[in-house]
């Protein structure tokens, strides 16, 4: 008999004996032992009949897939033959919603995946659908990593590396992109690169056979006093940022290869690459001291001394990883780091640095102590590395359970040392020294995890992400002692010391938040996070700047640790401010605001100063040319749009052909400057944004660069400076329209930062005359990445 309840939507078919109703086939709802018996099922998992059964593991429900593809039923179904169902790996046992281990569903598996039975609690088919609907990104959803490759290589680039903010700007992207407007420029930049390459190779130190052993690496120590003023020289500078070795033991076991009781190739080589670390702060003599690392890479792969896991060889193998990084920063090839990492990361899994040292008998204090840094050292190098090559972190750190390192000073630890007529530095500033590092491992196991969140398969939410490390980060400064919360100091390896603890904070902070507004429209209900992002990088620039304006050892080291970081910093503010010059475009009174304004000033001084310090560096390596270039372009872009007033229509030609100009001009500058000179000086070029020649001819001793005349700097303007706001109406706002003052730098930047609102600007439109808070170097904290460039 029908009913009013078979009349549904589903029950009429017009291919079937020209719409015949018939019964709705119901779907079971019930457990498969509820429905045997025929009582009342609860459809819980298990359901109570059979908890109180004393079967809850027979507890299962059919599939509704299986349901779904089931034959219909006859039209004359035999009351006695009532099928039953027969015991297929269909029926999910009532333990499934426990979490497996079977690979995560991604959001497309997850579509596709039927749903499950207990979904339809109240026992409603569910009607099949033709459109699948995919679910919205949520509004602070992390974009993903780019995978980029071809058929036989693929290359995972994600969030931190430090050109990911290009993939947002038009005439870079264009100039990075092979587009067809750069395509001399590109040609011409191919030549420059090989002409720098040729000019900073490494040639093999000639050495006797590779039998020899240890003689071949004694012949390449120093001679004299030379080989004590680079080791003086390193633990006054990059000693004291990683705490890698001691000065005391490598001055003992100098004496004593130099006396011949001591020949091991492993503490020949940790002598070694103390001296060519120090020399990579002296443009002279950098090459040579990576030829040393090129001898000592080579004996590592050569010697069998080297393949047994020892603190010696983690020590030799941490200081190369050191120096690859500083040549990086000249060369940009973090992937020939590939090798290295993962020998050490497989030698300190082997010696269990991971483990505390406790756990292992006969275990001195003194070779306690040293495990613990040689993993705190090890952790900051790994993410280090991550962080600028834009690859995962992969190293878990709850199987960790090696404890931080403490500041005791190592001799008091051995009653065998005694104290070395060389020695370095007080215990005092020793024990500030290792302050630092503690600090620093303390950053890293805050940022590593946030880190390894971004490369997961569900990313979290990125808001709550930076909540969660704002509150860390202020919990770190926190605890950290005075002379590194960023009061002033006379010491420059100390404030620099505050930088890389200041810098990381900042620069994670805006990858973090950079990933959820890239890719997307801007509204003004992003102007907050925007503000957020823009003091983040601002924060990074000002420090950097300042480093960069101290002696030539803190210059040096400050363009080795944290060029990516003021590369992204100078990258993002672009980014940034031209999508606040974006937002007041869209209002309906379109008129830019005092603090956009402000912003621009500072940027285009922050681009100056920036471009005439790689000026100086482009020489030394591809990657300084190449970020030397790009400053170039977004200054001439950004000062462009603000010299006239463009057409919309125009003014995507109009900023091409300058990007296309300055790139053009710049590297003929460069090939030029790199030609053979009278004098032996460092090839290089200054730049100053200045309108007529200076009177005064530089000293001999001053004038190292060679200077661009007036008359060359034309490239950089296309006419005299117009009302900046003209620009603001031009749809086309990758960069920003200003008019600036050489005068403003960011040392003047005020900021209101608050970490009650997440450290964002409180108001966006409140006047730079208002007596805020001065940004500090320690400023409380309250995806689309780049494309695998042809011109890396």
């Amino acid at each position: 008999m029908l009913t009013f309840s078979h009349l549904s939507a589903d029950s009429f078919e017009s291919h079937l004996k020209a719409g015949r109703k018939r019964p709705r086939v119901r779907e079971a709802v019930s457990c498969w032992q509820c429905r045997t018996r025929k009582i009342r099922c609860d459809r819980e998992a298990p359901c109570k009949q059979c908890q109180d059964r004393g079967v809850p593991n027979d507890c299962h429900y059919t599939n509704s897939r299986d349901r779904l593809s089931a034959q219909p039923r006859s039209p004359r179904p035999s009351k006695k033959a009532s099928p039953a169902p027969s015991r297929t790996p269909s029926r999910t046992p009532s333990r499934s919603p426990a979490p497996t281990s079977g690979p995560v569903q991604t959001p497309v598996q997850q579509i596709h995946t039927p749903p499950d039975s207990s979904s339809s609690s109240r026992g409603e088919t569910p009607e099949p659908s033709s459109d699948i609907q995919v679910p919205q990104e949520p509004l602070h959803a992390l974009r993903g990593n780019a995978f980029q490759g071809s058929a036989c290589k693929t290359r995972i680039i994600g969030l931190s590396h430090w050109m990911a903010p290009c993939n947002d700007m038009t005439v870079v992207k264009a100039m990075l992109d092979r587009s067809t407007e750069f395509y001399a420029s590109r040609k011409a930049f191919s030549e420059l690169k090989a002409v720098i390459r040729a000019r900073n190779v490494i040639h093999t130190i000639p050495t006797p056979a590779a039998s020899v052993g240890a003689s071949s690496l004694r012949a390449l120590l120093p001679h004299g006093d030379e080989c004590e003023s680079w080791m003086a020289q390193y633990f006054r500078t990059y000693g004291r940022i990683y705490s890698v070795v001691e000065a005391d033991v490598l001055t003992r076991e100098l004496e004593r290869i130099r006396a011949g009781t001591l020949d091991n190739p492993v503490h020949i080589s940790k002598i070694l690459m103390v001296a060519a670390i120090a020399m990579q702060q002296d443009e002279t003599q950098r090459l040579r001291g990576r030829q040393l690392a090129r001898a000592v890479e080579d004996a590592v792969h050569a010697y069998s001394r080297f393949q047994k896991p020892c603190i010696g060889v983690v020590q030799v193998l941490l200081l190369l990883i050191i120096l690859k990084t500083i040549a990086a920063s000249d060369t940009d090839k973090m992937y020939e780091l590939l090798a290295l990492q993962g020998l050490v990361t497989q030698i300190v899994s082997s010696m269990g640095l991971h483990r505390d040292p406790a756990l292992f008998s006969e275990v001195t204090p003194y070779y306690a102590e040293v495990r613990k840094r040689l993993w705190a050292s090890f952790l900051r190098l790994n993410l280090d590395y991550c962080l600028r090559s834009g690859t995962q972190f992969s190293l878990r750190l709850d199987e960790s359970d090696c404890s931080l390192p403490t500041p005791t000073v190592l001799r008091r630890l051995d009653p065998e040392m005694v104290n070395s007529p060389y020695e370095m530095e007080s215990d005092k500033q020793y024990e500030a020294d290792m302050a630092f590092n503690i600090a620093a491992v303390k950053l890293v196991k805050i940022i590593a995890p946030a880190y390894q969140a971004l490369y997961s398969a569900h990313p979290p939410d990125s808001y709550q992400l930076q909540k969660n490390i704002r509150a860390s980060f202020s919990a770190l400064l926190s605890d950290l002692p005075l002379h590194l919360r960023g009061s002033t100091t006379f010491d420059p390896v100390q404030e620099l010391q505050q930088s890389l603890l200041s810098i990381p904070m900042h620069s994670f902070l805006s990858i973090l938040a950079v990933g959820s507004t890239m890719g997307t429209r801007t509204d003004d209900s992003q102007r907050s996070q925007l503000m957020g992002i823009w003091d983040d990088a601002s924060a990074v620039l000002h420090q950097f700047q300042r480093l960069t304006k101290h002696t030539q050892e803190t210059n040096a080291m400050a363009c080795h640790f944290l060029w990516s970081d003021a590369g992204r910093a100078a990258l993002t503010a672009c980014l940034i401010v031209g999508k606040l010059r974006r937002l007041d475009h869209d209002r309906i009174i379109r008129h830019p605001q005092h603090t956009v304004c402000v912003f621009q000033q500072m940027l285009t001084n922050t681009l100056s100063n920036l471009s005439t310090f790689w000026h100086g560096k482009f020489h030394l390596g591809p990657v300084a040319a190449k970020l030397n270039l790009i400053l170039a372009v977004i200054l001439n872009v950004t000062m462009n749009l603000a010299s006239g007033d463009y057409h919309p229509d125009t003014i995507q030609q109009i900023l091409f052909d300058d990007g296309v100009a300055t790139a053009d001009r710049l590297i003929a500058d460069m090939k030029a400057a790199l030609q053979p000179q009278p004098r032996l000086q460092p090839p290089s070029i200054s730049v100053e944004l200045v309108t007529t020649p200076s009177s005064a001819d530089p000293s001999p001793d001053s004038a190292v660069f060679t200077t661009w005349p007036a008359d060359s700097m034309a490239f950089l303007t296309t006419g005299p400076p117009s009302n900046a706001s003209s620009a603001a109406s031009s749809p086309f706002l990758e960069f920003l329209a200003m008019d600036f003052s050489p005068a403003l730098s960011f040392s003047s930047l005020q900021s209101n930062l608050n970490f009650s609102n997440g450290g964002y600007l409180e108001d966006p439109t409140l006047s730079p005359l208002t007596p805020l808070t001065p940004l500090t170097p320690m400023t409380s904290f309250n995806d689309h990445p780049s494309m695998d460039s042809i011109w890396e």
